[in-house]
């Protein structure tokens, strides 16, 4: 696995919109920037970072915009301002000989699953599953989640751990429900290389040309795989059909753990729920529901493709890198 170089006090983060752009929300994006530069960092941004629409530009228009910060060699990181929907239809566009021969950091987290995950599975390239410059960077003061970020950008791979408080209710940035991780199949207590990101992106990849799920799992098989999920709006019934999907599909060959993320707007059309559907998709497999990942923050920094140990158990839940 090739791991980018991790940044230092001054350097400039890249920040492009490969889904949408943050106009609609300027005034959130402008107060996460300042934050951002609190912190030691300079921002550089590509043109189609200040726009509005289900898109911020062209799907050639967004694939350029990316490559410019790969090739920009002031440029240390790229961040992915903002979420959205249509990142896929991009992917065809990307040169990615650029990626490959200008290795550096590359973060999002929602609609960026797709290019997070295909630049790690596909060309060995670690990647940072972490909250947009939209979803909380906001914040004051920030919330430990995002102070972990920075230290983990500085190549100071801390343990994190559980975090005693979550949102209630999704976007509110209230802290004031009691967090709690449920075991499903036993405690958790393994190692394994890390991958993931929102569901509902990686389903689409299934059976594209873009899918060297297997042989990235095949080529990891020694290490193990620790799967996490990000659950945006997945209906249980969905979550439970999509699950038996990837292990059809072989993606869950090796695997130790699987964490899975709290749901950001849960339904179900049969009353099914959500800890229900994942022990009959998964009844022989240890799965952390509610863990500390996605749009219901607090959520872990989490690195594809990097070794970690993962432990949840009554008295401890955490997650450690190797170094």
């Amino acid at each position: 696995m090739i791991i980018p170089e991790f940044l230092k006090k001054g350097d400039i983060i890249g920040v492009t919109a490969a889904s949408c752009g943050v106009l609609d929300k300027i005034d959130k994006y402008e107060n996460s920037i300042n934050n951002i530069k609190k912190y030691g960092f300079k921002i550089k941004e590509t043109s189609n970072v200040r726009t509005s629409g289900i898109v911020s530009s062209s799907d050639i228009e967004r694939a350029k915009e990316l490559e410019s910060l790969y090739l920009d060699n002031e440029v240390k990181m790229i961040s992915i301002a903002s979420g959205g929907d249509f990142l896929f239809d991009m992917l065809d566009n990307i040169d990615y000989s650029i990626i490959k021969d200008n290795i550096k950091w590359i973060s999002g987290s929602s609609d960026p699953t797709s290019l997070l995950f295909l630049i790690t599975t596909n060309y060995d390239i670690a990647t940072i599953y972490s909250p947009c410059n939209m979803s909380g960077f906001d914040l004051e003061p920030l919330h430990q989640s995002y102070l972990n970020y920075f230290e983990i950008l500085k190549g100071n791979l801390i343990k994190q751990e559980k975090f005693l408080y979550c949102e209630d209710k999704s976007f509110s940035d209230d802290f004031d429900k009691v967090n709690k991780w449920t075991n499903i199949n036993g405690n958790v207590n393994e190692e394994g290389i890390l991958i993931g990101g929102c569901i509902e992106c990686l389903k689409d990849i299934i059976g594209t040309k873009y899918d060297k799920t297997k042989e990235f799992v095949e080529k990891y098989k020694d290490d193990g795989i620790i799967w996490y999920f990000d659950v945006f709006s997945m209906t249980s019934e969905d979550l439970y059909k999509t699950l038996i999907q990837f292990k059809y599909a072989g993606w869950f060959k090796y695997t130790k753990a699987i964490l899975i993320g709290k749901v950001c707007f849960a339904n179900s059309f049969i009353d099914y729920k959500y800890e229900d559907a994942i022990k009959n998709a998964l009844p022989d497999m240890k799965v952390i529901y509610q863990f500390d990942v996605g749009h219901v923050k607090p959520s872990f920094t989490m690195i594809n493709g990097v070794k970690v140990k993962i432990m949840s158990n009554e008295n401890e839940g955490n997650m450690e890198y190797f170094s």
